[in-house]
């Protein structure tokens, strides 16, 4: 696991991935859609600090001008759920896969007039503040292509592999920027395909989940991430 995964590993069916689930696939994208406002919200605040509130989020993806809220988390909101509603559209018309394309059609969303480029992988270093774990540069695209590639092929249950799956791009930042929140939508596109629920977590989990994610970004051990998403998961239900 570890050499497919860049020194990412886990004990694989140790956790109890009891995610909501339904076998109707409108449904999940009815409520996904539902709860855009809100799934933004939960998402920006909790990886980026963005102090848009739920109503605010909420004004400006109706198109309204937030007097009180900067350009540049405004832009933030409306980029996420760009991307957001582009992911929606590929799990109604069964388009969803998990690849270095379509993770860099995500990122031209949700990382647009923010990263350094958007819409395809850096190249050059970036590093992640106060961790010493300096994520890849050379190979990048082999890494994460042979990464997705090990987690379609090798990972079978769906719930394990989506959270694997924000976890791997997480720690590899494949991307300048917006790479947590592009992550956060490939997990939920294939919560989606296989007939999960969308999730979110509460923004007044932000300091366990950053202090945990710092110990994996540190370490690889995934183990005690797995644990945090399934104890605080919220799932996107009508």
């Amino acid at each position: 696991m570890k050499e497919h995964l860049n020194g990412i590993f886990w004990n694989t069916g140790a956790f109890e991935m009891n995610l909501l689930c339904s076998a109707k696939t409108n449904e999940i994208c009815k409520s996904f859609q539902a709860n855009l406002n809100h799934l933004t919200w939960c998402w920006l605040s909790l990886l980026e600090n963005n102090p848009a509130s739920l109503s605010q989020t909420a004004a400006v993806l109706e198109g309204k001008r937030c007097n009180d809220l900067n350009p540049f988390d405004a832009m933030q909101v409306k980029n996420f759920a760009s991307g957001a509603e582009f992911l929606l559209n590929l799990v109604k018309e069964q388009k969803f896969d998990l690849s270095v394309s379509l993770a860099c059609n995500l990122h031209s969303r949700v990382g647009k007039n923010e990263a350094l480029q958007w819409g395809c992988l850096r190249t050059a270093p970036v590093t992640l503040r106060n961790i010493k774990f300096c994520p890849p540069t050379a190979n990048l695209l082999q890494i994460i292509s042979n990464g997705f590639r090990y987690l379609e092929d090798c990972i079978s249950n769906p719930v394990e592999k989506a959270i694997a799956t924000f976890l791997f791009v997480a720690r590899n930042q494949p991307f300048y920027d917006a790479n947590k929140r592009t992550a956060s939508l490939l997990m939920n596109g294939l919560l989606m395909k296989s007939g999960f629920f969308a999730i979110s977590i509460h923004p007044r989990n932000t300091r366990i989940f950053h202090e945990t994610l710092g110990r994996f970004y540190e370490t690889g051990d995934a183990n005690p991430m797995f644990d945090l998403f399934l104890r605080f998961s919220q799932p996107c239900k009508l």
